[in-house]
């Protein structure tokens, strides 16, 4: 697969390219509590508090979705990760609200 190169990336944008590479990397950074309530399949969990002792758990040399409940912590986490080399860093627009909302119907919103 093709490297995105833009630093944001829609829901529907995100599920074509999970349709074709189901093994893409999502970063979920929301708290233990949220992803209770709701999650994506195969994503990576590091929550916003733990990030900056656990990014090396993340692939620098493929992109990385950064996701949280509506974009504000993860656009924060990929500006973040990008002063760490890790320049394929993608914020997903909406976040798993939006995915919930226009992507995966049973995922359940809070």
């Amino acid at each position: 697969m093709h490297l995105y190169q833009k630093n944001e990336i829609t829901v529907h944008e995100l599920n074509k390219l999970r349709e074709i590479d189901k093994n893409i990397q999502i970063l979920d950074v929301r708290e233990d509590t949220e992803r209770e309530h709701a999650f994506i399949d195969g994503s990576i969990h590091i929550k916003l508090s733990e990030i900056a002792n656990r990014y090396h758990e993340i692939d620098k040399n493929k992109n990385v979705f950064v996701m949280c409940h509506t974009g504000t912590r993860s656009q924060t986490v990929v500006k973040w990760l990008k002063t760490q080399d890790y320049n394929l860093s993608v914020n997903v627009l909406g976040g798993i609200d939006a995915w919930a909302a226009l992507i995966d119907r049973s995922i359940r919103r809070y």
